[in-house]
């Protein structure tokens, strides 16, 4: 299975490296954004509003800077950076609490433990357990942000920021880390204020950590859509690679990225490229396919803002061997002595072409048909028998082939292939071929049903992008946890 739990932990780490995001000149640097915390907590404690930071621990193992980071970041000590409010907390007993109304959250080491009648703070905080086995144990997250109305108990630091530095890039990066050389005592673990203002923070500027937490977060979600796949389907494979497909194909496994564009704009070039392909008299004397307006058509679900539904024939121009084209036994021939005959045999289960067992056409019958010679990187799909559905993209072509009548053949493809033939695969489009299909004997459906096929279309960098995802995750699936 896919272990998610090892991915987020790579993605924090690359993430707090400031390998995940772009360092732009214009976020300014981390010195600047340091002097201005260090000026504005000396006039804030002035004020009376702060307390003085305890000292950090200096301890010999604290000293060397954890990792490299880039030029325009800077390490700086945790009591440096944040405001501590522990002095604001209140313990408060079992017995004295279940005295009380149950209003506010009443938050421990690991997070809310109980609730109460009152609240110590009213603003968005960092927690950070203190004591206990979680720790080291790292069972849960040891870091956690407290909204709304709440009240602490002692056993979790309570931190505060200023100059607008992002609470969620701190915590993220305390979860990240082995706070193990932070904590004294093994029989009651205890992580006291001195050791923790020693905790080396990489600082980045203020808009680089927004940046950095908008990617961690986009990303987690794709990781939670997969948790939540892999508990369901967790003892069928087959189910569940499906599942990651159709979760793919409904933008659920990848960012959605201002710099790609939208799908309504790629469309736009799409059909000048259609216009061209027309004006070249590749497809001259081809009867156009009646293609159904998308109005009041109930889509198999939603999709990202940025995409668009459309129907196949938007994208590509759809051959077949019908009417006279069709053969008979006489026009069958010798290897050798003509093209290669392509069937449903061909495309095996797992979507790619195998040239054994093929059928042999006479060079006459395969001259005839110029538009559904075979070339590499078409796409192959069985519209007709018992495998209908099965699809798969020319890769190789050893010899001259064809189609026989069973098979459809998908020619100028004006999106990623790749991802045309994961649509293709995918369940989606499986419940669109049964409402094509007719015939019990010998089911089959129309090249015109098959042009008015529904395609989620993503801008085509997204595309590439969801065709990577799956031929990283899909393999991960097979490795047993």
């Amino acid at each position: 299975m896919i272990d998610t739990q090892a991915i987020r932990s790579k993605i924090l780490d690359l993430a707090m490296r400031g390998q995940l995001t772009e360092q732009l000149p214009e976020d300014g640097t981390a010195e600047e954004l340091y002097q201005q915390i260090l000026e504005e907590k000396q006039k804030l404690f002035k004020e009376g509003k702060i307390k003085k930071e305890k000292p950090f621990s200096l301890s010999p193992v604290f000293e060397p800077y954890p990792f490299d980071i880039p030029d325009n970041w800077k390490f700086v000590r945790f009591g440096e950076l944040m405001i501590n409010r522990d002095s604001e907390r209140i313990p408060v007993s079992v017995a004295d609490r279940r005295k009380k109304e149950k209003i506010y959250d009443y938050y421990g080491a690991s997070g809310v433990i109980d609730s109460i009648d009152d609240y110590l703070f009213d603003k968005e905080l960092l927690l950070i357990g203190e004591d206990g086995a979680n720790l080291l144990a790292r069972t849960r997250p040891i870091a956690f942000i407290a909204k709304g109305k709440y009240w602490v108990n002692n056993h979790a630091h309570v931190l505060d920021v200023c100059c607008d530095v992002d609470l969620k890039y701190i915590c993220y990066y305390i979860n990240a880390i082995s706070l193990q050389p932070y904590v004294t005592g093994m029989a009651q673990p205890k992580m006291n204020q001195e050791n923790m203002n020693a905790i080396w923070i990489p600082l980045s500027p203020v808009a680089e950590q927004r940046r950095i937490v908008e990617k961690i977060e986009q990303a987690f979600s794709i990781l939670d859509t997969i948790d939540e796949l892999q508990a369901q389907y967790a003892d069928n494979l087959t189910v569940l690679k499906s599942k990651l497909i159709d979760a793919a194909i409904q933008g659920k496994l990848t960012e959605h990225l201002p710099e790609d564009g939208t799908a309504e704009e790629d469309l736009k070039e799409i059909e000048e490229k259609k216009m061209e392909i027309e004006s070249s008299g590749v497809l001259k004397g081809r009867k156009k396919k009646k293609v159904l307006p998308l109005l009041n058509v109930n889509f198999p679900f939603e999709i990202p803002s940025s995409w668009k539904w459309i129907r196949l024939n938007s994208v590509v121009e759809i051959f077949g061997r019908i009417g006279f084209r069709g053969y008979t036994k006489n026009d069958i021939v010798e290897r050798g002595q003509g093209a290669i005959s392509l069937s449903p045999s061909n495309i095996t289960k797992s979507g790619k072409i195998t040239y054994e067992n093929c059928t042999f056409l006479s060079w006459d019958k395969y001259n005839e048909s110029p538009e559904i010679m075979v070339e590499k990187d078409d796409v192959i799909l069985v519209k007709t028998g018992s495998s209908y559905g099965k699809c798969a993209i020319v890769k190789s072509l050893p010899e001259k082939a064809t189609i026989n009548p069973q098979l459809a053949i998908l020619k100028y493809v004006l999106c990623d292939r790749n991802y045309l033939h994961t649509v293709l695969i995918s369940d989606m489009a499986h419940k669109q071929y049964e409402e094509f299909v007719i015939g019990a004997a010998t089911p089959t459906f129309s090249q015109e049903n098959l042009a008015n096929f529904l395609l989620p279309l993503p801008p085509l960098a997204e595309q590439k992008r969801i065709v990577q995802k799956l031929e990283e995750i899909l393999p991960l699936c097979e490795t047993q946890k």
